[in-house]
């Protein structure tokens, strides 16, 4: 004979964050952003990046496994230290300096 159960399991209620349409934040991984997300913000392919780490080049990086993690704060930090001031172009002297005798 099938018995009934006289409570159905709860369902839990679905909430604002449990939206699809709204992205899902880690609290763990807020403020580090993905490869393809630092790609997007600089106009970028992924390869680019990489060839920047191959280079020495690129902004720091976090290994998890397989998992490439950026800190923003640190590619701030990154970018402040390439930023360079417009030096105005040096006037050449020498012999070829095009003035003729």
């Amino acid at each position: 004979m099938l018995k009934f159960q006289k409570n159905p399991p709860q369902v839990p209620a679905k909430s604002a964050s449990d939206s699809p349409n709204k992205p899902r934040v880690s609290l763990v991984l807020e403020g580090f952003l993905s490869r393809d997300e630092l790609a997007r913000e600089f106009g970028l392919t992924t390869r680019t990046l990489d060839r920047l780490e191959a280079l020495r080049q690129g902004p720091p990086r976090v290994y998890f496994g397989r998992m490439i993690l950026y800190k923003a704060e640190s590619v701030r930090e990154w970018l402040r230290s390439r930023e360079q001031d417009m030096k105005p172009p040096v006037k050449r002297q020498g012999k070829h300096s095009g003035v003729k005798p």
